[in-house]
């Protein structure tokens, strides 16, 4: 059962209450998360689990930035830590990607300590990536992303717990995030609750991710695209293409796709084929769509690509490292093309 630390702060300043502690009170200490992508997966799977939540309230001080850090030092580890705490200037749920590397407070914490334009440490600390990569596609209501934790003690929390955990070995290590929650006259507890339960079982099952591939024809030959150095799984080739995008036609995604990554100007015929692949970390829904390339795209020349270096026409994919998803589907349509 996966085991998650949730912490929230005692009210501060001139607030009566804190939404963090409404909502670590408000919680449930066991509860049931179900697959976000259960939608997407199209073979079955254990779709719910159990979580436990250990909670814990933190003061508004130097002790409380420290407890859950002291804790990670003393090998304590959790599958997750989320932090949470009131931004009463925020409109959305924000989730905090960054920890800044700076204390500078515009009022004094609940024991009057009142520092300014401070350094925590060495420079700002990030959480894990797959953060952004569980919580972007699809999105989540009411959730955004940020770069921005403030200067007060919620980034002091998160900053010495990510510091923390920076020293101790990855096999003991647990993934730390921190949300900001808007007071309750803007987002209800309610709805933050249902919205931090997204976010938990986002980390507990493996993500879909629904993509479209291009499928370009000539001479009896396909066209596959080299991923560059920089790019996720370099150096192996695939159908190019991307993510289809909140609210976009499999059409329209492989249109804009083209466009962003290579500056060709592309027309969508059919669609030829889907499939389901899993990858250690992630999963994708495949979909092959034919299109034509406009007549005046340059498509050997790479000086406007985002994402590859290379392009080629294959008649056969045996000797070249190709991407898992796109392996299969590759030898079928070559299939087809050789049987006609």
């Amino acid at each position: 059962m996966p085991r998650i630390l949730l912490t929230g702060f005692e009210p501060f300043g001139e607030h009566k209450t804190n939404v963090s502690q409404e909502i670590l009170e408000r919680i449930e200490s066991n509860f049931e998360i179900t697959d976000p992508w259960s939608d997407f997966r199209p073979i079955s799977s254990a779709d719910i689990t159990d979580v436990t939540v250990e909670k814990i309230l933190l003061k508004v001080d130097e002790s409380g930035s420290n407890v859950v850090a002291k804790k990670v030092e003393n090998n304590e580890s959790w599958d997750l830590i989320i932090h949470m705490g009131l931004c009463d200037s925020c409109e959305f749920i924000r989730f905090e990607l960054v920890a800044r590397n700076k204390i500078d407070m515009k009022i004094p914490d609940n024991s009057g300590r009142q520092l300014t334009n401070e350094l925590i440490g060495e420079s700002n600390l990030s959480c894990d990536k797959s953060f952004v990569k569980l919580l972007k596609h699809p999105p989540i209501e009411n959730l955004v992303l940020s770069n921005d934790a403030g200067t007060y003690l919620c980034n002091e929390t998160y900053y010495r717990t990510l510091q923390s955990l920076s020293k101790v070995s990855f096999e003991e290590s647990s993934k730390a995030c921190f949300i900001h929650f808007p007071s309750e006259d803007k987002i209800t507890v309610q709805e933050s609750i249902i919205t931090l339960k997204n976010v938990i079982s986002r980390n507990f099952f493996k993500p879909v991710i629904d993509v479209v591939g291009a499928l370009v024809i000539k001479d009896s030959k396909i066209m596959l695209a080299k991923r560059n150095s920089s790019s996720e799984m370099p150096g192996l080739w695939e159908f190019p293409g991307g993510k289809i995008e909140q609210g976009e036609s499999k059409f329209d995604a492989i249109i804009r796709e083209m466009d962003e990554e290579f500056s060709w100007d592309v027309s969508p015929t059919r669609i030829v084929t889907s499939m389901y692949h899993e990858y250690p970390d992630f999963a994708i829904n495949l979909n092959i769509i034919e299109v034509t390339i406009g007549i005046n795209d340059n498509i050997e020349s790479n000086s406007k690509w985002t994402s590859h270096d290379e392009v080629g026409w294959f008649d056969t994919v045996n000797g070249i490292e190709i991407a898992g998803a796109d392996y299969d589907i590759a030898v079928s349509i070559l299939s087809e093309i050789n049987a006609k």
